[in-house]
């Protein structure tokens, strides 16, 4: 059996087609459908890393870019920005994409915090991560930041 590696562990993507069920009268997805799509490729990211149960302890900075229609593509991309003591800061993307003109665009961003939980259900520390590279050194310092003003 194949392991996951570190690079596939701190960054997924999920592809996904909506339909006209996930849809309001004017044809866009849901901003909820679509935060329900990140909040899943957070939790696969920290599931990977911590090996353990997660929970969605908060979802911050969330930004509908571009109304997301029925029939395009998704691609929702998640991956680890910052580790505190028992928790895991995800930066989350959501691409939509026309599959007939191949055309991509940005269509929402967010932030979600997961905390990993014991046996018992209680939080319990996770592995630290590491960036290795100025980008992400960059994620961390502005996930830092956030974490200092929400006090």
């Amino acid at each position: 059996m194949e392991k996951v590696g570190e690079e596939q562990a701190c960054r997924w993507t999920l592809i996904d087609t909506l339909l006209p069920k996930d849809t309001n009268p004017a044809g866009d997805i849901f901003g909820g459908v679509l935060m329900s799509l990140m909040d899943k490729a957070a939790a696969v990211i920290a599931w990977r890393h911590v090996r353990q149960e997660v929970v969605t302890a908060g979802a911050e900075g969330i930004a509908f870019l571009r109304p997301v229609r029925v029939g395009e593509v998704v691609k929702v991309r998640a991956r680890i920005v910052c580790t505190g003591r028992t928790s895991l800061e995800l930066a989350v993307t959501v691409e939509a994409e026309n599959v007939f003109t191949g055309e991509s665009q940005l269509a929402a961003r967010g932030f979600f915090t997961m905390v990993a939980l014991d046996e018992t259900g209680r939080p319990t520390p996770v592995p630290q991560w590491e960036p290795r590279d100025d980008e992400e050194r960059q994620l961390r310092d502005e996930s830092l930041a956030r974490r200092a003003k929400r006090g």
